[in-house]
């Protein structure tokens, strides 16, 4: 390489690294930092009681500080993963906003009503807006709203934003506690969404999986499966099946040889439902006497004998009587809707648990989420103050006794979001 070109590469990296260094230098999150005027200019917007509380107890003036800690320091990583600069934030954070302003002003005009022609004029001027809103949060739900509950989002969402633009217009934005609001609300919302990168960032690989299973063969689904197998095995081969369920069932029917009460096509027992439909289909499945193949439910595997069938009528059965001696001021309890007959079975069944091998790899997960934001606690600190003016109206903390630990008994926690 020539000397020149040698030496303009160099420095070109220099300058590229010196603006790399400006730039880190230039950003410095708000949440690095909670001042005590913040916190005083917020607790204005308290209701005098709750302000008093905190005026005479430093405890609680302690803990109502403490609680920002955690959000503000999980902000500040947010933000070094860039996670403040996405779409997906910047709309959630629009729309708290928005939420908070409303609440605001909702608060203070208690009366105020938004007709619903109002509503529907901001609707057909911002249809494009609320379209957006309504993808986003619906973007990962597992069952697609109802039409009717898509109007109910667009009434509400129309509401809100009317409120929030009464809020603005009453100047309510630029005061002081609700900038404070503000504040607080979007470090949750960063916080958040940092704590969901690191679900997805430590979800566990294949490797860590395995490792898992090897330790702890009771998480293995396949091992799992292989015993219920065995099982039932020994039941085609004439053992008795309330045995091997009193041997081995993972619930509570063990003691009972795996019997269950009775439950209709739909799962309900006693009109609750209850059994999970694959149970209820192998069940229904079966003749009197039968005994299933193994069954895996949301909870694990079954090996399912059908006990008995019958038609059961609930509007035939005698109505309970209620004492009034025993109960002289309880009102009468509506009778339940009769229903016609419905088929019903019941059951016992041989079962292992599945809970371990479905759950553990969410389980350590979030022991890896749990450390990593630990960790984010300690690399972003947080500048928080040791106490704060608390204003209430004729209130001379001189004359008022139990400074600092309160007047006894246990005082309601202060939430700042308690009158939204």
């Amino acid at each position: 390489m020539k000397a020149f070109t040698k030496f303009i590469l160099t420095i070109a990296l220099a300058t590229s690294l010196a603006a790399t260094q400006s730039c880190a230098l230039l950003f410095k999150s708000e949440f690095v930092e909670l001042k005590a005027e913040e916190l005083t200019a917020l607790v204005d917007l308290l209701p005098d009681n709750q302000k008093r509380q905190l005026a005479q107890n430093k405890a609680m003036r302690d803990q109502f500080i403490t609680q920002f800690k955690t959000p503000f320091s999980l902000a500040q990583a947010a933000e070094a993963e860039g996670l403040h600069k996405t779409d997906e934030f910047k709309q959630q954070l629009a729309f708290r906003t928005d939420q908070t302003l409303a609440a605001e002003f909702n608060r203070r005009n208690p009366d105020t009503i938004v007709a619903k022609e109002e509503g529907d004029a901001y609707l057909s001027a911002h249809q494009a807006q609320f379209d957006s809103f309504f993808a986003s949060i619906t973007r990962n739900a597992q069952q697609a709203p109802s039409e009717n509950d898509k109007e109910m989002m667009r009434e509400q969402w129309a509401q809100i934003e009317v409120l929030a633009e009464k809020a603005r217009q009453a100047g309510i934005e630029k005061e002081p506690g609700f900038q404070v609001q503000l504040k607080i609300g979007k470090a949750s919302l960063l916080a958040n969404a940092y704590s969901k990168s690191l679900e997805d960032k430590l979800k566990l690989t294949p490797e860590e999986k395995k490792r898992y299973v090897s330790e702890h063969p009771e998480a293995d689904v396949d091992k799992i499966k292989e015993k219920a197998q065995s099982l039932l095995a020994r039941v085609r081969n004439g053992e008795d099946f309330v045995a091997v369920a009193k041997e081995f069932n993972e619930d509570n029917t063990r003691t009972t040889g795996g019997e269950l009460p009775w439950f209709d096509k739909d799962g309900n027992v006693d009109g609750v439902p209850t059994i999970d439909a694959p149970y209820v289909q192998a069940a229904f499945a079966l003749e009197k006497g039968g005994v299933s193949e193994v069954v895996k439910s949301r909870v694990g595997f079954h090996i399912i004998k059908l006990d008995d069938k019958r038609i059961y009528d609930p509007s035939k059965e005698p109505k309970p009587v209620a004492t009034p001696a025993a109960q002289p001021n309880a009102q009468p309890t509506p009778s339940p809707t009769p229903q016609g007959p419905v088929e019903q079975v019941q059951t016992r069944h041989i079962f292992l648990s599945t809970m371990l091998a479905d759950t553990y790899e969410e389980q350590e997960t979030q022991t890896k989420v749990k450390r990593a934001m630990e960790d984010a606690t300690l690399k972003y600190p947080v500048k928080i103050p040791t106490d704060f003016t608390v204003n209430v109206a004729g209130y001379d903390p001189k004359t008022l006794p139990g400074l600092g630990g309160g007047s006894g008994g246990t005082m309601k926690g202060i939430d700042p979001n308690a009158n939204k």
